[in-house]
């Protein structure tokens, strides 16, 4: 009886979180700029990808996400920390922390992005925000 070795190849792992860094700083640039780097963004999407933001309607495929990131780079800047990244099979998660420019009042929003990817693209891409944080620092200081 013999013995066969298993091949270990490169980790997954390491890829997995370069992709949500390198989206993550993709993104920020994207909304400080206008969207000069649309396009730097839609590389990390899949052509069927789906894009939500649990609360609002969806963005099903690539053209459809472009818009939706380029109708909010119009209206906003924001920059986002990465706190954590957990990764689980093909799904990223991400803790962020994210300043926008539509606060009216200081502070920051909790959020998760969870990334399912395939074949090194965004497939899937899952925004999870607390409601009653984003109306607190969307509200005017003085309607409190």
């Amino acid at each position: 009886m013999g013995t066969q070795k298993v091949e270990i190849g490169p980790a997954v792992s390491s890829d997995l979180v370069r992709l949500a860094v390198g989206y993550n700083d993709a993104l920020d640039r994207c909304t400080r700029t206008g969207g000069e780097n649309i396009d730097e963004v839609m590389e990390f999407f899949a052509d069927d990808a789906f894009r939500v933001t649990v609360g609002q309607e969806p963005s099903v495929g690539k053209e459809a996400i472009r818009q939706s990131f380029l109708n909010r780079s119009a209206n906003l800047q924001q920059v986002v920390e990465l706190r954590g990244i957990e990764l689980w099979g093909d799904l990223v998660v991400c803790r962020i922390e994210r300043k926008d420019t539509t606060h009216a009042i200081a502070g920051l929003e909790h959020h998760l992005r969870i990334l399912l990817v395939k074949g090194g693209l965004i497939k899937r891409l899952i925004v999870v925000v607390d409601p009653e944080e984003d109306a607190r620092l969307k509200s005017s200081p003085n309607s409190a």
